[in-house]
């Protein structure tokens, strides 16, 4: 309704500034004066065939209509002016974003130029053309402030997202299911870190730090200090998800670690601890794990008993920055067996490489509290919130 008064409204105005313009000729001669004042004019007459300001107030159409039926033949018929001389208007009409066209909502707005009765417009004069167009400028801006709305709120949404999703676990009270996710962490760069969640495991909610699967994926876990620092590999293969994240997450939260193994026997077993977090990198990202159990024995804090190949409590080291205990050797470049929380050395290593049984004991994908020197077939890390009771 608002539309229409705003509609009638300008028709009104148009039609008395177009009749006004028809009551007076604008290179008529000044009044003269005379010796009693200004001389008396007889009242305007217009043009016959023209409308005057009271046949535009008693009803212009009406009128208009009669007139043009006594038009002579031989008269030049009004064109009607093309939008052409728009193209250099300082201020052209506003035409609809690309991606609003095949909007049915848009496109049904009530008041729109396809929707508005033409019988309005059958007029061919200058002003009914002026009038359309305005009315299609003015329906095409308010159209794209709606889609600029629209665009504003979905982009609020994603930033309240991501400053109220943290890890997997928020994820989890969102009724997400199993995959792989962005996670947005505040630290220096602000890298988005693609991330797997398991939603199932233990009541869910587990975000996944490392994976060794089954069989060999051409991944190399034989690297330097950078890539061990920033994560690398795919979530849908073999990964690191990176030391500075997890300084990240396990310095905001009290986290739970969850480590499961699987053997060439199709056994399988699992670690878990109560309580994981990592120092920062000028503690070189310092290991810190206790409250054990689980069925695969306590390979990183051998059950508090400290030993030289006790995890719990080392730096991590990799094959160019060594921040083992050994005097003698780098536990990582001597053996080539990728970066860890080496003593030395220790007695897990799970981003050793992935070796079958055939090909002897030794360091590999290792778990010593469960299968000594035997080569692992599988391995995965994840941490969780503590829920707090």
């Amino acid at each position: 309704m608002t539309e229409w008064l705003r509609f009638l409204a300008v028709v009104a105005l148009g039609v008395l500034i177009h009749g006004r313009t028809v009551e007076r000729e604008p290179d008529a001669e000044p009044v003269p004066n005379t010796p009693m004042g200004p001389a008396v004019l007889a009242p305007f007459r217009p043009p016959e065939g023209e409308p005057s300001l009271n046949d535009i107030r008693g009803g212009l159409p009406d009128k208009y209509e009669k007139q043009k039926t006594t038009t002579p033949k031989d008269a030049p018929t009004p064109t009607v002016p093309d939008d052409s001389y728009l193209q250099d208007s300082p201020h052209p009409p506003i035409r609809l974003a690309e991606e609003l066209e095949d909007d049915p909502e848009d496109n049904s707005i009530e008041g729109s130029v396809e929707n508005f009765p033409v019988d309005i417009f059958d007029g061919e004069s200058d002003m009914a053309v002026m009038m359309k167009l305005m009315y299609g400028a003015l329906d095409s801006r308010l159209r794209l402030l709606k889609s600029r709305v629209r665009n504003v709120e979905y982009t609020a949404g994603q930033v309240l997202r991501r400053l109220n999703v943290f890890d997997c676990s928020d994820l989890k009270a969102e009724g997400k299911r199993s995959g792989a996710y962005t996670m947005y962490l505040e630290h220096q760069g602000k890298r988005p870190v693609k991330v797997l969640c398991d939603m199932d495991t233990e009541g869910g909610g587990w975000t996944v730090i490392q994976r060794r699967l089954p069989y060999p994926t051409g991944i190399s876990f034989n690297r330097g200090w950078h890539d061990y620092k920033l994560g690398f590999g795919d979530v849908s293969s073999d990964f690191w998800v990176g030391l500075e994240n997890m300084y990240v997450w396990t310095n905001a939260r009290h986290y739970e670690l969850r480590i499961e193994l699987t053997d060439y026997k199709n056994g399988e077993a699992y670690a878990h601890y109560e309580r994981f977090y990592v120092d920062s990198e000028t503690q070189g990202y310092r290991l810190h794990v206790q409250g054990y159990t689980g069925t695969a024995g306590d390979s990183l804090g051998n059950e508090g008993t400290l030993d030289n190949f006790t995890a719990d409590g080392m730096m991590f080291t990799t094959q160019d920055e060594d921040h083992d205990t050994s005097h003698e050797i780098n536990c990582a470049r001597y053996w080539k067996i990728g970066g860890w929380w080496y003593n030395r050395c220790s007695w897990a290593n799970l981003n050793g490489p992935h070796r079958e049984p055939s090909e002897g004991e030794g360091i590999g994908i290792n778990w010593h509290k469960w299968r000594n020197k035997e080569y692992l077939r599988s391995a995965k890390m994840m941490i969780r919130p503590v829920k707090v009771t």
